[in-house]
């Protein structure tokens, strides 16, 4: 009796451990884990035609899924352990926004490599990976046109050069947006591509924006365009006429500099120490316009207008190498202007 007793006690212990050697087994499967880095293309213009979308990562088996926010793509094609593909419909990306992308692995976290045997219980598993993003942009509008531009001083396409305040520029056109921006490109600003000016919008129809003393300070002519999402207007010319009245002779107060970056630090003063860091020159007089330009040694500095009392100068570190004094003046040039200075400025050893 007691051996017959010991006989199905050791089966049941055989069958028990048989099971969870089973059961272990199915642990294994479902540590391995797929991931996804990246996909091509990343986006899409909202509106556009079917695509085949490429996920690409690691862990990626046959049957797996791509997932668009959740939803399996049908059309899933698997290449290798580390890429699949799967075609996305138009209608997916009807309308702009990210999107999640991920992989799932129904019934098998295993990689396609793997010798393991599944299971009743692993095919019920299903694993998914992280989830990278996807984004459809929104379509592109067309583009701005410009038909024609006036200053609010001349109600023309041209104002007279260095007036001391600025204008308001009317654009008009089609296709503005409220995110539209107006750009001035000139010989003196710089940018090929125009510098953005704040800008209003009006309508579809119409934009205006300030336009500084500066854009309007010397004789010639810039271009004028409008920036939008859908992309650059065409480019009219707005031209810097002559002035009807003379321009008022300037003169020159005081100049002064503060050479913050010196050790020990220095003030506001008309003299800096030689080999000095390049530093901004403040000038103070009257009657001085947005074409009055400060002069160092009799050689033109890059001028800023601050009002018709305060100009800033740009002087160089090469300016001030060695020991000694320089002249400043100012000029304004015709018709009226005239010069104004020197004063000395020092350079101390």
């Amino acid at each position: 009796m007691y051996s017959r007793r010991w006989l199905i006690a050791a089966v049941a212990a055989w069958m028990l451990a048989s099971a969870c050697s089973q059961f272990n087994t199915n642990l294994s499967l479902q540590t391995s884990s797929s991931s996804v880095s990246f996909v091509s293309p990343a986006t899409q213009t909202a509106g556009g035609s079917d695509f085949t979308l490429t996920v690409n990562g690691s862990g990626f088996v046959t049957g797996a899924f791509i997932l668009w926010n959740g939803a399996q793509l049908t059309d899933t094609v698997f290449v290798s352990q580390s890429t699949m593909t799967a075609v996305v419909p138009a209608s997916y990306i009807a309308a702009p926004g990210p999107v999640e992308i991920s992989v799932q692995i129904p019934g098998s976290a295993v990689s396609g490599t793997a010798n393991i045997n599944n299971t009743t219980n692993s095919a019920n598993t299903t694993e998914e990976s992280n989830i990278v993003y996807f984004n459809i942009n929104p379509a592109a509008g067309p583009l701005p046109v410009i038909s024609s531009i006036s200053a609010s001083t001349t109600s023309m396409p041209a104002t007279p050069y260095c007036s001391p305040t600025g204008f308001t520029l009317a654009v008009n056109g089609t296709n503005f947006t409220s995110d539209s921006v107006v750009n001035w490109t000139s010989a003196t600003n710089g940018s090929a591509n125009g510098s953005a000016r704040v800008t209003t919008f009006v309508s579809s129809t119409k934009l205006t924006a300030a336009i500084l003393p500066s854009d309007a300070a010397f004789p010639g002519t810039a271009g004028v365009s409008v920036s939008a999402p859908s992309g650059p207007s065409n480019t009219l010319a707005f031209t810097m006429t002559t002035p009807a009245t003379s321009l008022p002779p300037p003169s020159i107060i005081s100049i002064s500099q503060s050479l913050a970056n010196s050790m020990p630090p220095i003030g506001i003063t008309s003299s800096v120490p030689a080999k000095s860091p390049a530093f901004t020159l403040t000038v103070t007089g009257s009657s001085l316009v947005p074409c009055t330009v400060v002069q160092w040694n009799g050689s033109p500095k890059t001028t800023t207008f601050v009002s018709t009392t305060q100009l800033n100068a740009a002087i160089p570190a090469s300016d001030v190498v060695s020991a000694g004094t320089a002249n400043v003046s100012v000029t304004t040039p015709t018709p009226g202007g005239g010069g104004a200075g020197p004063v000395t400025f020092t350079i101390t050893p």
